[in-house]
C-alpha cells in the first residue's frame, strides 16, 4: 500500500491513512481551482475551504466518491472564488479531516488583463523512477523560486507503459517520495498550482504518434491522473491564462502524422486525423488571433527550432510550421514566445533560427550517461543565444524561468544549482 506522502504533522493517525497521494492543485483560474487526490480504497471526498487560516468559518465543495474504475482517484472542482485570493483547505475522507493546522492553501490566478508582474518554472523530462540513482537539487532549487506555478512538461517518465495499470502506476510512482523525488513531492507537488501536458515517453512509445495503438489509454489516464484544464476526446491541448498572459499548451502526439511521411500541406503535427475546425491547428490559430494578452506562450512537447531532432520534432513539418508562422505574421500577431521541451538539454534562441523567441528547457534530473541529447545524431541544434548540455556526458540537468512584466519576458535556462546558464530578454512590441 502507499502512504500518505506530505501530511507530515498534519498526519490524522491512523493505521493506513485515507488518502494514499495527494492533493495536487491544478487547472487554476482567476475564479476557480481544481483538486486532485487519491484514496486507498473507494471513499467519500469533500473539500473544506476558506481565507481563514484556522478555517473556523468553511465553504464546502460538492461530495464525490473514488471508486475503483478511476484506480480510487479524483478531483474537485472549487468555483466562486475571488481572484488572487489566498484560500486555506482541508480534505475530509469519510467525514474525517485529513490536516490540521496549518493547513495547506493555494492562490488564484489575477484577472485577466492584470498586468502585474509574475515568475513561473518550466520542469520537464523526468528520469524513469526505477532509473533514478543520483540525487539533483533541481527540485529544491525551482522551489526557491517562488513561482506563480510550475508547468511539468513532457516526458514525465521516460517508462514508455502500455496497459492500464502501467500507465497508472507512473503517476502513482511519480507522486511518491522515493526514489529521489522526495523534493518534486513535498516541494513542488504539494507547494504550487501546476499545469502537465504529455510528450511521447509518457503517452505511448518513443517518437509515438497518432497511429499508437494505446492512445485512448493514455488520454483516459491522463485525465484521471492530473487536474488538468479542459481538454478535448481527441487531445491534451489546453489553455489557460494568468494576468495579462495566454498559454496555449500543444498536444505533439495524439493528432501527430508520422514524422517519416513525405512533408506537404496535408502532413501535420497537430491535426493528423484532418479534424478541421474541431482540431487543435484550428483552436491554436483561432486563439491566438482572438488573444487580447499582452504576451502569449505557446508550450509545445516538442522543439519549434528546425535545426534540431528534425526526425521527431516541427523540422519534420516544414510546411505546417511555415502556416503558423505565416499566420502570426499576416494577423500581426506579436509578442508570441515558445517553450519546449525533448530536447534535455536547454537552449535560447531569439527567432533567429527558431522563428520565434524559443526557451527548450532542460532536463529535470536526467541528465546523466550521455543523455543530454535525444536527437539522435548528438545534434544540440542551432540556437542564437547558445545551449546547456551536449553529448559528452558532464550533467546538465536543470529547470527554467520565466519572468514576466509588461515591458519584457526574461528566459532563463538554469543548472541544477539555481545557476544561470543562458539568458535572454524578449521586448514587448507594442
Amino acid at each position: 500500500m502507499f502512504g500518505l506522502f506530505w501530511l507530515g504533522a498534519c498526519q490524522v493517525a491512523a493505521t493506513t491513512p485515507p488518502l494514499s497521494h495527494g492533493p495536487i492543485v491544478g487547472a487554476v483560474t482567476e475564479n476557480s481551482v481544481s483538486i486532485w487526490l487519491r484514496t486507498h480504497d473507494a471513499a467519500r471526498v469533500q473539500i473544506e475551504y476558506g481565507k481563514d487560516a484556522a478555517l473556523q468559518s468553511v465553504l464546502k465543495s460538492e461530495t464525490v466518491t473514488t471508486e475503483a474504475s478511476s484506480d480510487f482517484t479524483t478531483i474537485v472542482k472549487i468555483p466562486d472564488l475571488a481572484p488572487q485570493q489566498i484560500y486555506f483547505y482541508n480534505v475530509r475522507v469519510n467525514d474525517a479531516p485529513q490536516f490540521t493546522a496549518p493547513f495547506p492553501q493555494f492562490k488564484t490566478f489575477p484577472a485577466r488583463g492584470d498586468a502585474q508582474p509574475f515568475r513561473f518554472v518550466f520542469l520537464t523530462d523526468f528520469r524513469t523512477v526505477s532509473r533514478i540513482n543520483q540525487n539533483v537539487e533541481t527540485f529544491k532549487r525551482a522551489a526557491q523560486e517562488n513561482p506563480a506555478f510550475v508547468i511539468i512538461g513532457g516526458d514525465f517518465d521516460h517508462r514508455n507503459p502500455t496497459t492500464l495499470e502501467e500507465k497508472r502506476a507512473m503517476f502513482r510512482e511519480l507522486y511518491t517520495p522515493t526514489n529521489g523525488l522526495d523534493d518534486f513531492v513535498n516541494l513542488i507537488l504539494k507547494k504550487f498550482p501546476l499545469i502537465h501536458f504529455w510528450d511521447d515517453h509518457d503517452y505511448g512509445d518513443n517518437n509515438a504518434d497518432k497511429t499508437y495503438p494505446h492512445k485512448e489509454i493514455s488520454l483516459r489516464v491522463l485525465r484521471e491522473s492530473f487536474p488538468l484544464y479542459p481538454i478535448s476526446e481527441h487531445g491534451d491541448w489546453q489553455m489557460f491564462s494568468y494576468g495579462d498572459a495566454d498559454f496555449f499548451i500543444l498536444d505533439a502526439r495524439m493528432q501527430r502524422d508520422p514524422a517519416r511521411e513525405t512533408d506537404s500541406a496535408e502532413k501535420s503535427m497537430l491535426d493528423g486525423d484532418n479534424l478541421g475546425d474541431a482540431g487543435q491547428r484550428a483552436w491554436l490559430l483561432n486563439a491566438l488571433k482572438n488573444s487580447r494578452a499582452r504576451w502569449k506562450f505557446i508550450l509545445s512537447p516538442v522543439t519549434f527550432n528546425p535545426t534540431t531532432k528534425v526526425n521527431d520534432a516541427w523540422g519534420a513539418y516544414p510546411t505546417e510550421r511555415k502556416m503558423i508562422l505565416d499566420f502570426l505574421r499576416e494577423n500581426h500577431i506579436s509578442n508570441v514566445i515558445v517553450l519546449s521541451g525533448d530536447l534535455h538539454a536547454g537552449a535560447l534562441d531569439d527567432g533567429t533560427n527558431a522563428g520565434l523567441p524559443e526557451l527548450a528547457a532542460p532536463t529535470a534530473n536526467d541528465g546523466f550517461d550521455k543523455r543530454c541529447l535525444t536527437d539522435a545524431a548528438g545534434n544540440v541544434g542551432k540556437w542564437s543565444i547558445g545551449s546547456f548540455g551536449d553529448a559528452s556526458g558532464a550533467p546538465c540537468n536543470g529547470y527554467a524561468v520565466v519572468e514576466v512584466s509588461d515591458e519584457r519576458v526574461v528566459l532563463r535556462v538554469k543548472d541544477s544549482q539555481g545557476e544561470t546558464r543562458l539568458e535572454h530578454e524578449v521586448k514587448s512590441q507594442k
